[in-house]
Protein backbone atom coordinates (compact mmCIF):
# COMPACT_ATOMS: atom_id res chain seq x y z
CA UNK A 1 0.00 0.00 0.00
CA UNK A 2 1.33 3.34 -1.05
CA UNK A 3 1.42 6.13 1.52
CA UNK A 4 0.29 9.62 0.66
CA UNK A 5 2.65 12.48 1.41
CA UNK A 6 1.53 14.92 4.06
CA UNK A 7 3.43 17.84 2.60
CA UNK A 8 1.88 20.65 0.59
CA UNK A 9 2.72 20.77 -3.08
CA UNK A 10 3.67 23.99 -4.84
CA UNK A 11 0.59 23.62 -7.04
CA UNK A 12 -1.66 23.56 -3.97
CA UNK A 13 -0.05 26.76 -2.67
CA UNK A 14 -0.50 28.51 -6.02
CA UNK A 15 -4.15 27.43 -6.29
CA UNK A 16 -4.95 28.61 -2.75
CA UNK A 17 -3.13 31.90 -3.35
CA UNK A 18 -5.04 32.46 -6.60
CA UNK A 19 -8.38 31.82 -4.86
CA UNK A 20 -7.41 34.19 -2.07
CA UNK A 21 -6.43 36.93 -4.54
CA UNK A 22 -9.70 36.55 -6.47
CA UNK A 23 -11.69 36.92 -3.25
CA UNK A 24 -9.68 40.03 -2.31
CA UNK A 25 -10.24 41.49 -5.79
CA UNK A 26 -14.00 41.20 -5.25
CA UNK A 27 -13.96 42.61 -1.72
CA UNK A 28 -11.72 45.69 -2.13
CA UNK A 29 -14.17 47.67 -4.32
CA UNK A 30 -17.01 46.94 -1.92
CA UNK A 31 -14.94 48.29 1.00
CA UNK A 32 -14.20 51.43 -0.98
CA UNK A 33 -17.88 51.89 -1.83
CA UNK A 34 -18.82 51.36 1.83
CA UNK A 35 -16.35 54.07 2.86
CA UNK A 36 -17.82 56.45 0.26
CA UNK A 37 -21.35 55.65 1.44
CA UNK A 38 -20.30 56.47 5.00
CA UNK A 39 -18.90 59.83 3.84
CA UNK A 40 -22.12 60.55 1.97
CA UNK A 41 -24.17 59.72 5.08
CA UNK A 42 -21.94 61.96 7.20
CA UNK A 43 -22.45 64.80 4.74
CA UNK A 44 -26.23 64.25 4.83
CA UNK A 45 -26.18 64.48 8.63
CA UNK A 46 -24.19 67.72 8.40
CA UNK A 47 -26.72 69.21 6.00
CA UNK A 48 -29.61 68.11 8.23
CA UNK A 49 -28.03 69.92 11.19
CA UNK A 50 -27.45 73.01 9.04
CA UNK A 51 -31.11 73.01 7.91
CA UNK A 52 -32.22 72.79 11.55
CA UNK A 53 -29.85 75.66 12.41
CA UNK A 54 -31.33 77.70 9.54
CA UNK A 55 -34.82 77.13 10.93
CA UNK A 56 -33.68 78.12 14.42
CA UNK A 57 -32.06 81.26 13.03
CA UNK A 58 -35.27 82.12 11.17
CA UNK A 59 -37.34 81.49 14.31
CA UNK A 60 -35.22 84.02 16.22
CA UNK A 61 -35.39 86.54 13.34
CA UNK A 62 -39.13 86.77 12.64
CA UNK A 63 -39.13 83.93 10.10
CA UNK A 64 -36.47 85.54 7.90
CA UNK A 65 -33.61 83.44 6.49
CA UNK A 66 -29.99 84.58 6.93
CA UNK A 67 -28.20 86.96 4.58
CA UNK A 68 -25.13 86.64 2.41
CA UNK A 69 -22.81 85.65 5.27
CA UNK A 70 -25.11 82.77 6.16
CA UNK A 71 -22.42 80.53 7.68
CA UNK A 72 -21.40 83.14 10.25
CA UNK A 73 -25.04 83.93 11.08
CA UNK A 74 -26.01 80.26 11.51
CA UNK A 75 -22.83 79.18 13.37
CA UNK A 76 -24.14 80.03 16.86
CA UNK A 77 -26.97 77.53 16.28
CA UNK A 78 -24.70 74.55 15.65
CA UNK A 79 -22.74 72.55 18.18
CA UNK A 80 -19.48 72.39 16.26
CA UNK A 81 -18.11 74.15 13.20
CA UNK A 82 -17.02 70.92 11.52
CA UNK A 83 -20.54 70.36 10.19
CA UNK A 84 -19.77 72.95 7.52
CA UNK A 85 -17.11 70.60 6.10
CA UNK A 86 -17.68 67.59 3.86
CA UNK A 87 -15.34 64.65 4.44
CA UNK A 88 -15.33 63.76 0.75
CA UNK A 89 -13.87 67.11 -0.21
CA UNK A 90 -10.09 67.20 -0.06
CA UNK A 91 -9.06 70.73 0.84
CA UNK A 92 -11.08 73.30 2.76
CA UNK A 93 -11.74 76.67 1.21
CA UNK A 94 -14.15 79.32 2.35
CA UNK A 95 -16.20 78.90 5.51
CA UNK A 96 -18.20 75.94 4.24
CA UNK A 97 -18.22 73.16 1.65
CA UNK A 98 -21.91 73.76 0.97
CA UNK A 99 -23.76 76.37 -1.08
CA UNK A 100 -26.91 78.24 -0.02
CA UNK A 101 -29.74 79.04 -2.43
CA UNK A 102 -29.28 82.79 -2.96
CA UNK A 103 -32.92 83.23 -3.98
CA UNK A 104 -33.80 82.83 -0.31
CA UNK A 105 -31.35 85.18 1.34
CA UNK A 106 -33.28 87.41 3.77
CA UNK A 107 -36.63 85.83 2.80
CA UNK A 108 -39.48 84.39 4.83
CA UNK A 109 -39.41 80.62 5.16
CA UNK A 110 -43.19 80.56 5.44
CA UNK A 111 -43.52 82.07 1.95
CA UNK A 112 -41.79 79.12 0.27
CA UNK A 113 -44.15 77.29 -2.07
CA UNK A 114 -43.65 73.53 -2.34
CA UNK A 115 -40.77 73.34 0.17
CA UNK A 116 -40.43 69.60 -0.49
CA UNK A 117 -39.03 70.37 -3.98
CA UNK A 118 -36.93 73.47 -3.22
CA UNK A 119 -33.20 72.99 -2.64
CA UNK A 120 -31.98 75.32 0.12
CA UNK A 121 -28.41 74.06 0.34
CA UNK A 122 -26.19 71.38 -1.08
CA UNK A 123 -22.69 70.23 -1.86
CA UNK A 124 -20.80 73.23 -3.22
CA UNK A 125 -17.34 74.62 -3.67
CA UNK A 126 -17.45 77.13 -0.84
CA UNK A 127 -19.94 79.04 1.29
CA UNK A 128 -21.07 81.27 -1.56
CA UNK A 129 -24.76 81.77 -2.24
CA UNK A 130 -25.78 80.60 -5.72
CA UNK A 131 -28.67 81.86 -7.85
CA UNK A 132 -28.65 78.72 -10.00
CA UNK A 133 -26.60 75.55 -10.37
CA UNK A 134 -23.48 76.29 -12.44
CA UNK A 135 -23.68 74.68 -15.90
CA UNK A 136 -20.18 73.29 -15.43
CA UNK A 137 -21.41 71.06 -12.59
CA UNK A 138 -23.41 68.92 -15.01
CA UNK A 139 -20.39 68.10 -17.17
CA UNK A 140 -17.37 68.20 -14.85
CA UNK A 141 -17.11 64.97 -12.89
CA UNK A 142 -14.68 66.66 -10.49
CA UNK A 143 -17.25 69.30 -9.53
CA UNK A 144 -19.26 69.38 -6.34
CA UNK A 145 -22.27 67.87 -8.08
CA UNK A 146 -20.36 64.59 -8.44
CA UNK A 147 -18.78 64.54 -4.98
CA UNK A 148 -20.58 61.48 -3.60
CA UNK A 149 -20.59 58.44 -5.88
CA UNK A 150 -21.53 60.37 -9.01
CA UNK A 151 -24.07 62.64 -7.32
CA UNK A 152 -24.44 65.14 -4.50
CA UNK A 153 -26.47 65.72 -1.34
CA UNK A 154 -29.09 68.45 -1.29
CA UNK A 155 -31.02 69.87 1.66
CA UNK A 156 -34.62 70.89 0.98
CA UNK A 157 -36.70 73.65 2.54
CA UNK A 158 -38.96 71.12 4.27
CA UNK A 159 -35.93 69.65 6.09
CA UNK A 160 -35.25 66.43 4.22
CA UNK A 161 -31.88 65.66 2.65
CA UNK A 162 -31.56 63.67 -0.54
CA UNK A 163 -28.77 62.40 -2.76
CA UNK A 164 -29.17 62.52 -6.52
CA UNK A 165 -27.46 63.55 -9.73
CA UNK A 166 -27.23 67.24 -10.60
CA UNK A 167 -29.34 66.87 -13.74
CA UNK A 168 -32.40 66.44 -11.50
CA UNK A 169 -32.26 70.10 -10.44
CA UNK A 170 -33.58 72.86 -12.66
CA UNK A 171 -32.29 76.44 -12.89
CA UNK A 172 -34.60 77.56 -10.04
CA UNK A 173 -33.11 74.98 -7.64
CA UNK A 174 -36.25 72.89 -7.81
CA UNK A 175 -35.95 69.12 -7.90
CA UNK A 176 -37.24 67.65 -11.14
CA UNK A 177 -39.16 64.44 -10.58
CA UNK A 178 -37.93 61.41 -12.59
Amino acid sequence: MKRRRASIDLVDVIVHLAIFLIIIAFLVPSFSRARNNARRASCQLNQKQIILALWQYAEDNNGISPGRDWVTLVSPYVKEGEIFRCRSKGSAQGKSDYFFNARFLKREFEAIKKPETLVLLGDGNDDSPLMQPPALWLKDEYSSAWRHLGGANYGFADGHIKWFKANRINRDFRMVMP
